[in-house]
């Protein structure tokens, strides 16, 4: 699982376990949160929006399990 380094107001990057659908994301506050059942579709979804922060808010947010790290 390699990190990635995003340019968002929001996160400062993210990394994905395509094994067991975990999507990693830390916070540009330093907070960080797994993401649980998370598809591959998905992961591409937010690795190629323009806006990061909110395709976290829209697709993710409420719609998988999560839990603070």
């Amino acid at each position: 699982m390699n990190w990635i380094d995003v340019q968002s107001t929001n996160i400062a990057r993210m990394a994905y376990d395509e094994t067991n659908r975990i999507l990693k994301i830390e916070f540009q506050n330093g907070s960080l949160y797994d993401y649980f059942d998370i598809p591959d579709v998905v992961f591409d979804g937010i690795r190629n929006s323009p806006s990061k922060g909110q395709y976290l808010a829209q697709q993710i947010k409420g719609h998988y399990r999560y839990a603070r790290v």
